[in-house]
């Protein structure tokens, strides 16, 4: 391009000089004749760059601007698609329910998703830029991450954090490799394991409880079953006295049998459900007449007070008289000779709020929160010595969750307690 512009330049300045070479030369040029002569030069320089222009600059030019705009599209198109890569990414991480942390090879963090800072209460929104180590500061994780950035390894550590509440983490940490096998940095994934953590303890405790309560009524049983053979049994007296303790506690183990079975059937949801109408006051009057027996045995009082024209609720009505019958059945063991035991039932916000109320031995606050865990006995001397299995308020909460219900429990030492049962009425 530059060439044919100074072309044009020497065929100007050529003609230009021609002129004066000329008058150099003697030749005798009128004022009008060397203004014709320049002006000449100059039209036809004009006519020639006009020309010129035409033919050569104007496409040259104009391959320029379209070779411009097609290289300003591309590089709007590229940085377009790279926004929209990151977004998406970042909207993968967001919604992940794992804690992921990109970090460079210079240490400092490239992407952290929300997670992370939920998982150890970061509190920072400009993490991004920092060093690693500025951030999460927790030894076991920082020198996992030194370990991996420095050795090109992958790790896989579970760490334990103790507050505000204890939380379990499997972390694994891949360090990102190019085909040259130069390192830019690790990826570090953590998996909240705390949930996983409390079922496997929950599953010792169970294994644990199961085997205890076995053990002791079967103890009992085989050790009387050896003195009845030693020759007890030909003591008329005795024989009966020990068949009678054989027969308790072979009814013990039957109810804990049973229990077992009740709580693994709800849990696992093995027998589907009977869902239909059910009317809370038909089933509190069945459970009723099953105690009546007991009630009067016991010699307690019981009162009854259910609303009139009481809606309906959706359930399955085995279920909610196993239900009745246990919180009944521990109100009449726990309550004393004399004693009260009211049932009230009522519309409220939308649920049938069942009380059931005794004036029996109420339960310390301490232990208000654990009353619905297996096994898990106020007075386990007192609930073994009636047959008590220690799964019956378990079956409760677990039979309340699956008709969309919840409970409430409100205790005094000495003066009794209140089961209030929440059912969603049919709508």
């Amino acid at each position: 391009m530059h060439k044919i512009l100074n072309k044009i330049f020497l065929v100007h300045f050529g003609m230009m000089g021609a002129v004066v070479l000329l008058v150099g030369l003697g030749f005798s040029l009128s004022s009008f004749q060397l203004a014709q002569l320049m002006l000449a030069g100059l039209l036809v320089s004009l006519v020639f760059n006009r020309i010129f222009r035409r033919i050569f600059l104007k496409p040259i030019l104009e391959m320029q601007t379209a070779a411009r705009q097609v290289v300003e599209k591309e590089l709007e198109s590229k940085i377009t698609e790279v926004n929209r890569d990151k977004i998406e990414l970042q909207a993968i991480l967001s919604s992940m329910v794992e804690g992921v942390i990109v970090i460079g090879q210079d240490e400092k963090i490239l992407m952290m998703n929300a997670p992370i800072d939920r998982m150890f209460d970061l509190r920072t929104f400009d993490a991004v830029g920092k060093p690693y180590w500025e951030v999460i500061r927790h030894d076991t994780i920082n020198s996992a991450l030194k370990e991996s950035l420095e050795e090109k390894k992958t790790l896989k550590k579970e760490i334990s954090l103790i507050s505000p509440t204890d939380s379990h983490f499997l972390m694994q940490i891949s360090p990102v490799i190019l085909s040259n096998g130069r390192l830019t940095g690790v990826v570090a994934v953590f998996h909240n394991i705390t949930e996983l953590k409390k079922l496997s303890q929950m599953r010792s405790e169970f294994v644990a409880n199961v085997s205890h309560e076995l053990k002791t009524p079967l103890t009992t049983i085989k050790g009387f079953v050896e003195t009845l053979k030693d020759g007890a049994i030909h003591d008329r007296q005795k024989a009966e006295r020990f068949l009678e303790i054989i027969k308790n506690h072979t009814d013990r183990l039957e109810h804990l049998v049973n229990d077992l079975l009740t709580l693994a059937s709800i849990e696992s949801r093995e027998k589907p459900l009977k869902m239909e109408e059910v009317q809370i006051p038909c089933v509190i009057e069945t459970i009723l007449q099953l105690l009546k027996d007991q009630i009067e045995h016991q010699g307690l009082r019981c009162e009854v007070d259910i609303k009139a024209n009481l809606p309906k609720i959706q359930g399955d009505a085995i279920s909610l008289e196993q239900l009745f019958l246990n919180l009944l059945d521990n109100a009449i063991k726990y309550t004393p000779t004399g004693g009260l035991i009211k049932i009230t039932s009522r519309p409220e916000n939308g649920f049938i709020r069942t009380d059931v109320e005794d004036t029996g031995m109420g339960i310390e606050a301490e232990s208000l929160p654990r009353i619905f865990e297996r096994f898990y006995r106020v007075d386990k001397a007192r609930s073994r010595e009636m047959g008590g299995t220690g799964l019956g308020l378990a079956i409760v909460k677990h039979i309340v969750q699956i008709h969309g219900g919840h409970m409430n429990v409100v205790s005094q030492p000495g003066k009794g307690s209140t089961f209030s049962v929440y059912l969603p009425i049919n709508s």
